[in-house]
């Protein structure tokens, strides 16, 4: 699963942990915990970025955006 991960990465970039778990068909509670170790690894990147630079709505000021790209 957590070769699954890099790989989807590798072949689309920066996703959000909501595209991956629906790349993968796995469950958001389930796949933080794997996101974590991988990014603590040094295989993939942890970017967070403010709301207010891409959100589409429905977030305040203090919510972040969480992606996650590859580690190149």
């Amino acid at each position: 699963m957590l070769s699954g991960i890099v790989k989807l990465l590798n072949e689309r970039g920066a996703l959000s942990v909501q595209e991956i778990s629906l790349a993968l068909g796995i469950d958001s509670s389930a796949l933080h915990p794997m996101l974590e170790m991988l990014a603590q690894k040094g295989k993939i990147l942890k970017v967070e970025l403010p709301c207010g630079t891409g959100c589409a709505g429905g977030c305040t000021k203090s919510d972040t955006m969480i992606f996650y790209k590859p580690a190149r």
